[in-house]
């Protein structure tokens, strides 16, 4: 072998020897512990920098850990402000405040953001209606709620989440019957990202109920739900 080829091979060879030496010493394997329970996965410190595994962690911590490529998003919501454990039946979401949920529906994942601007009974329910309505029922009266629901990320790019009859429903604190809302115009309304849903959802509700509960869920799940407090 040529004696300037073999030198070549040979200060090659130690040059790779060398950097596989650096990044082995430079790199420390560490096991991982969420709240005191081991977890799979492993975190590194390479060069005096930590590495963990994200989704592992978050997910360990009982949160929600979300890719959506479409627009190149990466959504993480802590449990406590999440859908599906956050604001529940002991601990609803206030006039005025506002929630952070996650809805699966139709092969599609939306995060998003909502809350009751305004609320209206009575005569004055009667006066933002603006069309004719069947005579109410004796002992019942109209109870009227402005949302406002932003999509802030969706899975797939122009995705939209129907505001169907079944997205809001009432929960009469006397029968707990849970009772759908109706939409102040002929096509039900949507959101999507850019484009959220800042209107009227309306209730038929007894008359003289004591104050209720809103709750917003997927329409195929019927248990998980996000709980809102009318006052």
């Amino acid at each position: 072998m040529n004696k300037k080829l073999m030198l070549s091979v040979i200060l090659t060879t130690f040059s790779v020897l060398c950097l596989s030496i650096t990044v082995f010493a430079g790199t420390v394997g560490y096991s991982l512990r969420v709240n005191g329970a081991d977890i799979k996965g492993e975190a590194k410190v390479i060069d005096g920098v930590t590495y963990i595994p994200l989704r592992t962690v978050v997910e360990g911590l009982k949160g929600s850990y979300n890719v959506i490529p479409e627009s190149k998003t990466i959504s993480i919501l802590r449990r406590d402000i999440s859908m599906y454990g956050g604001y529940d039946e002991s601990n609803p979401l206030h006039l005025g405040s506002k929630a952070y949920f996650e809805i699966n529906e139709n092969y599609d994942k939306f995060i998003g953001s909502v809350s009751i601007k305004e609320t209206s009974t009575g005569k004055e329910a009667l006066k933002i209606l603006k069309e004719n309505k069947e005579p109410i029922p004796s002992g019942y009266t109209y109870l009227l709620l402005k949302i406002d629901l932003e999509i802030l990320a969706s899975e797939k790019s122009g995705a939209s989440l129907s505001i169907n009859n079944y997205r809001f429903e009432y929960i009469d604190p006397a029968t707990l019957k849970r009772i759908p809302s109706f939409m102040f115009t002929k096509y039900l309304p949507s959101a999507s990202e850019g484009q959220p849903f800042n209107g009227w959802v309306g209730f038929l509700i007894p008359e003289d109920h004591p104050s209720g509960m809103i709750v917003l869920s997927s329409s195929n799940d019927r248990q998980n739900a996000l709980w809102m407090k009318v006052e």
